[in-house]
């Protein structure tokens, strides 16, 4: 397998172990080894490839409990995806979504 589909696949294990919270980046990787994150609005692979003279480029995408990867490097392009560790856990308990946010309101009820 190439270097190119193992930092897909490091980016994606990563992306599902990290906080969901975070939203849709860019990784860009120089032709030093370096690499750059950016927030994903507004680019195209090629084009982000192009501007900082890329080796390769990776956008992370958050969906619902879907988290995908897509690759590009000018010569091979890849998609993989999977899902969040803490979406993979309420799964298990039968969660058919991630889980939603509730608010309570308390009322104090006055002593007559």
């Amino acid at each position: 397998m190439s270097a190119f589909f193992r930092r897909a696949e490091e980016i994606l294990q990563i992306a599902t172990n990290g906080s969901s919270d975070l939203g849709d980046t860019l990784v860009v990787l120089d032709r030093q080894g370096g690499f750059r994150m950016l927030e994903a609005t507004g680019w195209s692979l090629p084009a982000l490839a192009a501007e900082f003279g890329a080796e390769a480029v990776y956008k992370v995408e958050r969906r619902g409990m879907a988290v995908r990867v897509e690759g590009w490097d000018g010569c091979q392009r890849c998609l993989l995806q999977g899902q969040s560790s803490r979406d993979r856990a309420l799964s298990l308990f039968g969660a058919p979504f991630a889980a939603q946010a509730t608010m309570l309101r308390l009322t104090v009820a006055a002593a007559a």
